[in-house]
């Protein structure tokens, strides 16, 4: 069998109607990454898939940020951020979503006080001296927080929605400071 069987009995055309074809295909692919381009300059710029901008990192942001979250107040007085598992089940953002819609309905209160139970039953090392919960929205600002800064720098503003203490820690609740608040974290 000699090498000549292998080799298909016709090659493709290779003439001007070919050459055409390819130029039309090319052309059009050039066009259609560079007409998003003509956008760019211009006060409207809007995002459509699949020639996107990424107006996720492009677009300006607001200077702040709120977000519900827990915050616990240990037995020397100081604030502590607690798990988002506290409150819900699920992902990160499937529980922070149901935490700003519940705060927003007006049952924070219901959230620390099932918080503070959750953390009397779970008994974890690092929140073992948490004392009282409190359902917090916090007003962030989100450059500070972005570059690292201490939390007193990048908070702005905490509003409590609910308090809650932490069933079977009286004796450490006993020893925190009453004229210590959540303000002062602020």
């Amino acid at each position: 069998m000699s090498n000549d069987s292998l080799l298909p009995a016709s090659s493709p055309p290779d003439g001007p109607a070919t050459r055409l074809l390819a130029g039309a295909l090319v052309g059009s692919l050039l066009t259609a990454i560079l007409l998003p381009m003509r956008r760019f300059g211009k006060g409207e710029v809007r995002d459509s898939f699949p020639f996107s901008h990424y107006p996720m990192f492009s677009a300006q942001r607001k200077d702040h940020y709120w977000v519900a979250h827990l915050l616990g107040v240990r037995s020397d007085g100081t604030l502590t951020p607690l798990h988002y598992s506290y409150v819900g089940t699920g992902g990160l953002n499937a529980v922070r979503r149901q935490m700003r819609r519940r705060v927003k309905e007006g049952d924070g209160q219901v959230l620390a006080e099932r918080a503070a139970e959750k953390i009397a039953a779970r008994d974890l090392a690092g929140d073992r001296t948490v004392v009282r919960v409190h359902m917090v929205r916090g007003r962030y600002l989100v450059e500070p927080f972005m570059t690292g800064a201490d939390r007193e720098e990048y908070t702005s503003r905490l509003d409590v929605r609910g308090s809650a203490d932490v069933p079977g820690r009286e004796e450490q609740l006993a020893l925190l400071d009453p004229i210590a608040t959540i303000g002062s974290a602020a």
